[in-house]
């Protein structure tokens, strides 16, 4: 794979700033507000939203994640791996406010799995969508609430997002060509 296009952490932080901001102001009432990342990519993405949400609302926002992995619609053509990682949700979601987080959307089959796991385990008031990148090539109508920047992929192209919750000049976003 070779790289067509890297955003740096600059520009990275840029777009989380914008979500971060966008989101405060859509939730500064909620309670109980909640972050779910899910699982792999949208798990930093939740802590870092999390962590600037706390931040501008002065009250923690806790951080849970979702296994998406019995939800998936293609299952049979991918098996579960032998060490994944579990929904956790150390707070409840009925009634709650959830940001739902995930690092990149294409198709919103990912999005759709996820929201079936987290409405197996209760009713939340409401649900927001919140991705890093979103690169069209959407399947299912399922779009975003709030969107980081908006990319100009195709197919034939992977985009790969870096996010260190401990170190943030790590973070890189790129676009690889298959």
């Amino acid at each position: 794979m070779t790289a067509i296009r890297q955003l740096s952490s600059p520009e990275i932080h840029a777009a989380l700033s914008d979500l971060t901001a966008q989101l405060a102001a859509s939730c500064n009432d909620a309670k109980p507000l909640v972050v779910i990342g899910i699982a792999n990519g949208g798990i930093p993405f939740a802590r870092k939203i999390a962590a600037g949400l706390g931040e501008t609302l002065g009250r923690e926002v806790p951080v849970g994640t979702v296994d998406i992995t019995l939800h998936r619609d293609d299952l049979l053509s991918n098996p579960i791996p032998e060490e994944k990682p579990r929904t956790s949700l150390p707070f409840a979601i009925d009634g709650a406010t959830i940001i739902l987080a995930d690092d990149v959307i294409q198709s919103g089959r990912t999005i759709r799995a996820a929201l079936n796991e987290i409405f197996d385990l209760g009713r939340p008031d409401r649900v927001l969508l919140t991705v890093l990148a979103d690169r069209g090539l959407r399947k299912l109508p399922i779009q975003p609430d709030f969107t980081g920047l908006s990319l100009d992929t195709t197919e034939a192209q992977k985009v790969k997002v870096s996010l260190d919750t401990e170190n943030p000049e790590k973070d890189t976003l790129e676009i690889l060509h298959l």
